[in-house]
């Protein structure tokens, strides 16, 4: 029963999934144009798809042994196209005047892939706890209250991780660190460049 619910918290807090509902929550909050929001999440979401048929594809063609892309040594190609479709995304954010609050999220991402990807070749660092923790992170500081209650989620997922043994304690920890150092770093460059 253990097992079934870290799986499905596995699941449920893919990152893939997860990033959907950036788009939603910065764009809702950063302009108070819920329209927009939901436009901006279904354009992203259009992105995510791509990436993830191609994740479903390969496992279909034996490229990678799972969606999780457990093994290190596959982990390269996913980040690859995974930066070619961030970097689509962001010319295509440029074309169509997007949201200040999306070139950010789209450079974490890109940078986040970037750090994984070298981390990579030394640890199979967790990209589940980079993802979540870049993301609630941020949210929770810059916006408190009720926002703070979703950094339980953090070690939720931590715990799933461990439970499904799809990562050891370092590689939980260290993707959790690089997650959460990369987008406090780029929440406070922001900070400073709004006030400049």
């Amino acid at each position: 029963m253990k097992v079934t619910v870290a799986k499905l918290i596995s699941f449920i807090f893919n990152p893939l999934v997860v990033i959907v509902f950036a788009p939603y929550v910065l764009v809702a909050r950063t302009t108070h144009d819920m329209e927009s929001a939901m436009y901006w999440s279904l354009y992203t979401l259009i992105f995510l798809m791509i990436l993830a048929t191609f994740a479903i594809i390969a496992v279909k063609k034996k490229v990678f042994t799972d969606l999780d892309v457990s093994k290190r040594e596959q982990r390269p190609l996913i980040f690859f196209v995974g930066l070619l479709l961030a970097t689509i995304y962001m010319i295509s954010l440029f074309l169509l005047h997007a949201p200040y609050i999306l070139y950010v999220l789209v450079i974490g991402v890109i940078l986040g892939v970037c750090f994984v990807s070298i981390i990579n070749t030394k640890i199979k660092a967790s990209v589940h706890m980079a993802t979540i923790t870049a993301l609630i992170l941020p949210v929770a500081v810059s916006f408190g209250q009720y926002y703070l209650m979703l950094l339980f989620l953090i070690p939720l997922v931590a715990w799933a991780r461990l439970t499904t043994k799809r990562h050891t304690l370092s590689e939980v920890f260290v993707g959790a660190t690089m997650g959460g150092l990369l987008s406090m770093s780029i929440y406070l460059a922001v900070k400073f460049l709004i006030h400049k």
